[in-house]
């Protein structure tokens, strides 16, 4: 274990070798080995079936042979010329190293190879193109930016800067209120209106007219009879007072 090898490993390989610890250890760097060739070929398999991919399939849609694929790289042919010349014939190693060996067929297949690179390209921008626009850009300047051929962090970066003006004036002036002051226009500010101080004036004059006219002891006036029941009940208080005062003094 003090090699890095696990318990469940060491404990595994010792049973495998009949408790034989030399034969334990090369075991156990042996089957290091293997695993790190196994992962080694996984990532070669993926990287070839990416590459597959790229050159498309057959008319009877299959997959160009990878190992007549290598045959024709050794020869000394470039790989997307090859792959394309085993695509055409159906994986005939004969048939595409007759092409690739024609300057006419090999022309063609080189013209064809470009035109399908450019119309890959051109997918890949348009779908750049659509997707920038969705994101609320100008198309005329997305599509100048994006055919400049620039990166999409690039693009992003020249795109960004862009401002419109109506979006910057209601930032302005919902997140400042000295801007929507200074956007005011003073003469538009509406003060009272003549109309309502003439009002105020001939309601103010009829106010006082009134008064004018009105006794001013009218409200304080009461019935006599009311008078004389409130007298009475004034002496009764001031008789009970003077009794109270005169037991207390006794």
């Amino acid at each position: 274990m003090s090699m890095g090898f696990k318990e469940r490993d060491a404990r595994r390989a010792l049973r495998l070798n009949n408790q034989d610890i030399g034969r334990a250890v090369d075991f156990l760097f042996e089957e290091k080995a293997k695993r790190k060739q196994k992962r080694e070929d996984d990532i070669q398999h993926k990287i070839e079936i990416m590459e597959l991919k790229q050159y498309g399939v057959t008319p009877l849609k299959k997959a160009v042979n990878v190992e007549k694929l290598k045959e024709l790289v050794a020869i000394g042919f470039e790989k997307k010329l090859a792959a394309e010349a085993l695509r055409r014939n159906e994986n005939d190693f004969q048939k595409a190293l007759d092409d690739l060996t024609n300057p006419e067929t090999n022309s063609v297949i080189q013209l064809d190879i470009e035109s399908r690179k450019r119309k890959r390209e051109q997918r890949a921008v348009n779908a750049r193109i659509e997707e920038l626009v969705s994101m609320g850009f100008d198309r005329s300047r997305v599509v100048a930016v994006v055919q400049a051929g620039e990166t999409m962090e690039q693009t992003m970066s020249r795109l960004l800067p862009e401002v419109d003006p109506l979006l910057a004036f209601d930032a302005n002036s919902s997140g400042n209120p000295a801007s929507e002051a200074s956007n005011l226009n003073p003469d538009s500010v509406e003060g009272p209106s003549t109309a309502d101080e003439e009002r105020d004036v001939e309601m103010e004059d009829e106010l006082a007219r009134d008064i004018g006219k009105a006794d001013a002891l009218s409200d304080y006036d009461i019935e006599v009879t009311k008078e004389g029941e409130a007298i009475q009940e004034y002496l009764a208080l001031l008789a009970s007072t003077d009794s109270k005062e005169a037991l207390s003094s006794c």
